[in-house]
């Protein structure tokens, strides 16, 4: 241990107190239940308003694919925050909900859970607003024909068969770099509708109708931009009240936002704080699991000298770079195994019994993608493997606790990061598939190095993983595999690919053991899969 890694420690020990601090002072009334909706069990987060107003309307808060009710969290104290009491719901095989994910499904208990809350009289559709965002969009559009309520605000939806009748009082966001087809599907319901309509008496009327671009935003990033928010909240409240004055209606507005706004964007930096918090007590917390288990082993052993750290797994010592195929040949090869991946999936799906929804199909490219690049450097991939028990269990138990601490932490604020049982037992196959993956990785990027070695290694890791994401997008364009969900996760998959090479790293250094640090990169990817796309 050395003292920079102490000094990080206590940095991140007082950025999770801070985080935890600045979220509790943010925090609305919200309670959690599952409704019993026909044939659905569908888990739900109630936000209510402060407890000095009284609602004067509800939201029902649908997310999209690959997400969870939790995602939607800061949207949903958004409409709490200016007195809608708001319902936001997990769909079949997201978040909390175990029931196998299918579109229709989806759109099924989302519709028999409206209907239920209003059976209930939990809300009143004549002054509820249905909010959704990308595959929840497209529902709430779709439940026109079901359940018509008195606004529906639709952000980035995804593509559908258009309702018989369109919903009223209908708002739609699309993203400046969304991909084309949604773009287009905002171009086809402005079509739909006839155009823009926003005066006071197309309110009253319930036939109101806007499409807005949101500059400099992505499929995901539009949800926590904030015009989204205010100006869904506006549109809300023209809803409302279609009789007072537009102006008098933004004044209020502009004039309740300001605290709500004050406490979202404290929730929000509590909430990254902590992340960083967590980062930076990794280092510390790496250097003491691993002495820990060298020192085990060395007592069980009764081996003390330096041989018996090296039997142990420091293979450190052993310097490969000099065998090593040159960086454009590895940058070669990574495009033809991503290819020959993509195109022998065109036929099959060898992880389809993993049963998640473009998750079986991402784990599969990469256990091809791996076995491949370890074939093409098998010279390599046999010099650098090592019976490494210690390092091993080392990379284990920090790999189990970093997921438990960062989901635990995640599931608290910003998104479902805490798996449940039938995550759980995906986790547990995909780790050996997902290891050859970042075996192979290992192998062609040799020792972690210092200074600007250490990073050209680190910007050619992430190299390889933009190849991989490029050609899944060739295989979405050009061989029409269906597969837009790893499309649409770039974002998450481009800050995840960026902080597990920075732990991956870290570890190998400490251990000198590629095969352990690929088993560390393994569990994080197999929780990454396991926890994000939907079960099916």
């Amino acid at each position: 241990m050395k003292l920079w890694e102490l000094a990080l420690a206590i940095g991140g020990a007082i950025c999770l107190l801070l985080g935890v601090a600045w979220i509790r002072r943010a925090e609305l009334p919200r309670k959690d239940f599952v409704l019993d909706a026909v044939s659905c069990r569908v888990p739900i987060t109630e936000f209510d308003p402060p407890a000095d107003v009284s609602p004067a309307g509800f939201a029902i808060v649908l997310h999209g694919l690959s997400a969870n009710r939790r995602v939607m969290t800061y949207l949903s104290e958004d409409f709490a925050g200016h007195g809608l009491r708001t319902y936001a719901l997990d769909l079949p095989g997201h978040g909390d909900n175990r029931e196998p994910f299918t579109f229709p499904r989806s759109q099924l208990c989302a519709t028999a859970a409206v209907e239920t809350l209003i059976r209930a009289d939990k809300i009143d559709p004549r002054t509820t607003v249905l909010v959704g965002h990308s595959m929840g969009a497209a529902i709430a559009i779709r439940m026109a024909d079901r359940e018509p309520v008195l606004a529906t605000i639709a952000i980035s939806p995804a593509p559908m068969n258009l309702p018989l009748r369109m919903p009223a009082n209908l708002l739609v966001f699309t993203a400046q770099f969304d991909i084309p087809p949604l773009a287009k599907e905002a171009k086809d319901l402005e079509a739909a509708a006839g155009g823009e309509r926003h005066a006071p008496e197309d309110f009253a009327q319930l036939r109101a109708f806007d499409l807005e671009r949101i500059p400099f935003t992505t499929h995901t990033s539009v949800l926590l931009d904030r015009r989204v928010a205010h100006r869904s909240e506006l549109w809300a409240m023209r809803a409302l009240f279609p009789n007072v004055a537009p102006e008098t209606l933004t004044l209020n507005l502009d004039f309740a936002t300001f605290e709500t706004f004050n406490f979202g964007r404290r929730r929000l930096a509590g909430a990254v704080l902590g992340l960083i918090g967590l980062g930076l007590l990794f280092p510390l917390t790496a250097s003491a699991v691993v002495l820990m288990f060298v020192q085990i082993f060395r007592a069980v052993r009764k081996r003390a000298d330096s041989e018996s750290v090296t039997d142990l797994g420091d293979d450190a010592q052993i310097d490969l770079s000099n065998r090593l195929p040159g960086r454009a040949l590895i940058l070669v090869e990574g495009i033809i195994c991503a290819l020959t991946g993509v195109l022998l999936l065109t036929l099959f799906v060898p992880l389809k019994s993993l049963h998640m929804y473009s998750g079986d199909y991402l784990a599969s490219l990469l256990l091809i993608f791996g076995a491949l690049m370890l074939i093409l450097n098998r010279a390599n991939a046999r010099a650098t493997f090592s019976i490494d028990v210690a390092m091993k269990l080392a990379a284990a138990t920090l790999g189990i606790g970093t997921t438990l601490a960062v989901g635990a932490w995640l599931n608290w604020q910003l998104t479902d990061g805490w798996l449940n049982s039938p995550r759980w037992l995906r986790l547990c196959a995909l780790v050996p598939i997902l290891w050859i993956f970042a075996y192979a990785e290992e192998v062609v990027l040799g020792p972690v190095n210092s200074g600007k070695r250490r990073t050209f290694r680190f910007v050619f890791a992430i190299a390889l993983r933009l190849e991989i994401w490029l050609v899944c997008v060739f295989a979405y364009y050009e061989l029409v595999n269906g597969q837009v969900l790893i499309l649409l996760l770039v974002t998450v998959l481009a800050v995840f690919s960026v902080l597990q090479r920075l732990g991956t790293d870290s570890l190998r250094r400490r251990t000198g053991s590629a095969p352990a640090a690929a088993l560390f990169g393994a569990i994080l990817g197999a929780w990454l899969i396991a926890s994000v796309f939907p079960l099916t």
